[in-house]
């Protein structure tokens, strides 16, 4: 499934100060090729064109990252201060992030802390992804500690799924943290390669980005 058109912005937040939008799945942020491709920064133009900032290569400032497959809340600033300010909370780690996820099976414990080092996949194939350590392939690991909470048991394609809620307590800004809590899990969409496995096509990838919250300080 496509990401949507470059007129279907949605807008969660908006001050003086700076814009929460729900990103759309299968969407990149920002793109240095000009082709005819949608981004959130094409979105952004589109929608504010008085809020670009010429002094940016993009346009905007994008305060922290989701990945090209990951939908949900993402936070842009709209001057140099705003942009400041919400770094300064990311160095701080005085942001809350977190996010909903299904995963495959009914996880029976109702809350969990997941605590396992996260590194680099080298396995061929699967280069852009990431993986436990002391699995093979996993290179340069580094702490990931994810707070779990189960929110619904269900089905989907007749095999049995948890949708979960995750709060990641380690990370940066970047679009890491999302693929890292999801690390230690098999999504929906992750296809099992076990011998025999089938392949079933999903549309999307089932991991959105629920909240952020930056405590800023008041001058």
């Amino acid at each position: 499934m496509e990401a949507g058109p470059v007129e279907s912005l949605s807008v969660v937040y908006q001050s003086q100060d700076f814009l929460v939008v729900n990103k759309h799945w299968d969407l990149r942020i920002d793109s240095r090729m000009w082709r005819e491709t949608p981004t959130l920064q094409k979105q952004l133009r589109l929608r504010f064109p008085e809020l670009a900032d010429p002094d940016t290569y993009y346009g905007f400032r994008f305060c922290h990252q989701l990945d090209f497959s990951t939908s949900g809340a993402l936070c842009v600033a709209l001057n140099k201060a705003a942009a400041g300010s919400a770094y300064k909370c990311f160095k701080e780690r005085r942001v809350t992030k977190a996010y909903l996820a299904l995963v495959r099976g009914h996880v029976q414990e109702s809350r969990m802390t997941i605590n396992y080092a996260i590194g680099r996949n080298s396995t061929e194939g699967r280069a852009h992804t990431m993986c436990i350590e002391g699995t093979q392939g996993c290179e340069n690991p580094k702490p990931s500690v994810t707070e779990l909470v189960v929110l619904e048991h269900g089905l989907y394609a007749g095999d049995p799924v948890s949708k979960v809620l995750l709060q990641p307590l380690t990370g940066t800004s970047g679009g890491g943290d999302q693929e890292a809590v999801q690390a230690p899990l098999l999504s929906v969409n992750d296809v099992p390669r076990a011998p025999g496995a089938v392949d079933v096509w999903h549309p999307r990838l089932f991991t959105q980005g629920a909240a952020v919250s930056l405590l800023l300080r008041v001058r």
